[in-house]
């Protein structure tokens, strides 16, 4: 779908939405924290249906829509990121909405459980895949740190489902139990050493696919192996990518420095803190041997 194209669930939700500020879970029951954390654990993999609004989720949508409209996403194109998949990033400077997204308070609850209470934002990206997009590499979002397997729990990523998440319109690919496996999934492959780690095939593992209804969120631990399913249908699919690291990792996005301190200043204190504004637990990210916000009190 061209970024000039008509968004019809921006049309409903025009209609129907009087532009609360949307963002808490809904009232679907769903099981609670500890359940999820125990399903990572055993795993490496959690999904979580009805807990996003979807009055909420209709509202990123648009803002996604918005983005395409200003124009192309800065990632390049490759095989790996997608040439039929959006990915935009810097996502905190674009709009209110992307705060909201960043501290919903049910992930952020079974996130601290799985990484700690001083896990970091990491990165925040778009995953909208149009029809006719290829599976993505099999890979873990912790492996761009090359830390030697095993290791504690490093990264948790979650999988927004803005609209229904299924086996034909592009529905992530999981491994589960790969959270276990000692090597990572290039590791596997067979192919020389000196290939890119990023060149797996999924043909080369047997995946399930994580579907899921709008509403929904896949929670999944960086150790896991997974990739983009392909759109073989006709349909888009809507998704985000919120990505958590522990707190003595360093974030793929450089949050403190995308944003002036004036921005900073205006966040939620839950999002300035995880953004990077706070000491680890073991004493990671001050300033002067001091507590980092102490910077939003000097000019940009």
């Amino acid at each position: 779908m061209a970024g000039n194209r008509q968004n019809p669930i921006c049309d409903t939700y025009h209609r129907q939405s009087s532009f609360v500020q949307l963002g808490a879970s809904t009232s679907i029951k769903h099981p609670t924290v500890s359940h999820h954390v125990e399903e990572i654990e055993q795993q490496g993999y959690s999904i979580a249906p009805g807990v996003i609004d979807l009055a909420f989720c209709d509202e990123i949508c648009c803002e996604i829509s918005r983005l395409e409209s200003a124009g192309p996403p800065s990632l390049k194109s490759t095989e790996f990121t997608g040439y039929q998949t959006h990915r935009y990033f810097d996502l905190l400077n674009r709009s209110e909405v992307w705060e909201r997204v960043a501290i919903h308070s049910f992930v952020l609850e079974v996130v601290r459980r799985v990484l700690g209470e001083d896990m970091l934002l990491s990165t925040m990206g778009t995953a909208v895949i149009d029809p006719g997009e290829t599976a993505q590499a099999i890979h873990c979002d912790d492996q761009l740190y090359g830390i030697q397997r095993p290791h504690k729990n490093l990264v948790c990523n979650t999988m927004w489902a803005l609209s229904d998440f299924t086996p034909e319109n592009g529905a992530t690919r999981l491994i589960p139990g790969s959270h276990r496996f000692p090597l990572y999934p290039h590791e596997h492959a067979s192919k020389p050493s000196h290939e890119s780690q990023l060149s797996t095939n999924q043909s080369e593992f047997e995946t399930i696919p994580a579907t899921m209804p709008k509403g929904s969120i896949c929670f999944v631990v960086g150790t896991c192996y997974h990739g983009g399913g392909a759109n073989t249908s006709d349909e888009r699919r809507w998704g985000l990518t919120i990505n958590y690291c522990a707190g003595s990792q360093r974030q793929q996005e450089n949050l403190m420095l995308a944003h002036t301190r004036t921005k900073l200043k205006s966040f939620p204190k839950e999002l300035q803190a995880i953004v990077g504004l706070r000491v680890s637990r073991f004493g990671v990210g001050h300033i002067d041997a001091h507590d980092p916000r102490s910077i939003l009190e000097q000019p940009d």
